[in-house]
């Protein structure tokens, strides 16, 4: 095909030409082959930037070996101080086990075992014990009371805790007496520091509870006014 060709066109001006001995060159580019070439710039770079964070590294790791000791300075005594909590909060735990189960035996059974049923039962039973209380109080005072009209006398109790002057509040006990319109059959009282305690037997139309408040009213008025004028004096 190709000696057609050249037979052909052979003479024409020229017009083709070949080149029989010189070969064409394949897949011929416009871009260079890659050279591996060192850069010199990018890698003194890299390594002043190597040098660096290897310096960073070591002064972290020198700071962190300076606060370990500090951290492991008393390992044990934290360990002990711990040890000793758990244990300490076991026994106040335990005591106070013992004492709702100690509480729980004193109230009314079916008393359910939780803590809130124990301490709301305990609580309203001591209300109720209060108001029984008071209730005695009253009926007593009345029983004393009639005691005393049928007997011509009756007795009553004062008490004064840490009196100011225990003379001073036996003459003001007789002074509110007759202020009454009651008269004093006889006197038992002890005095201290401490109390002053007397029981009188009197003669009165009132009853013996009436007579007793308004005599204690009057002492713990007498108290006050005695405080008051030792304290201007001092």
């Amino acid at each position: 095909m190709d000696e057609f060709f050249r037979d052909q066109f052979h003479g024409e001006g020229d017009i083709f030409f070949w080149l029989d001995n010189e070969a064409l060159p394949v897949n011929q580019s416009a871009f260079l082959a890659y050279a591996n070439r060192p850069r010199t710039e990018l890698v003194s770079q890299n390594a002043g930037k190597g040098s660096n964070s290897l310096s960073a590294n070591k002064r972290m790791i020198q700071f962190l070996w300076k606060i370990q000791p500090a951290k492991m300075e008393h390992p044990e005594h934290d360990s002990e101080r711990g040890h000793r909590h758990v244990i300490n909060e076991r026994m106040r735990r335990e005591r106070e086990r013992q004492n709702y189960l100690a509480l729980h035996s004193m109230l009314p059974p079916g008393t359910k075992n939780d803590k809130n049923s124990i301490v709301k039962t305990a609580a309203n039973m001591i209300h109720e014990l209060r108001c029984c209380k008071q209730e005695l109080e009253r009926k007593n005072y009345e029983l004393e009371s009639n005691l005393g009209l049928k007997n011509g006398g009756t007795k009553i109790r004062v008490n004064v805790d840490n009196p100011t002057s225990g003379v001073d509040s036996m003459l003001e006990v007789l002074k509110r007496l007759k202020d009454l319109g009651s008269s004093t059959r006889s006197i038992q009282a002890e005095f201290s520091d401490q109390k002053l305690k007397a029981v009188l037997d009197i003669e009165t139309q009132m009853g013996a509870g009436a007579v007793e408040k308004d005599v204690q009213r009057a002492l713990q008025k007498l108290e006050d006014k005695l405080l008051f004028r030792h304290y201007q004096e001092g």
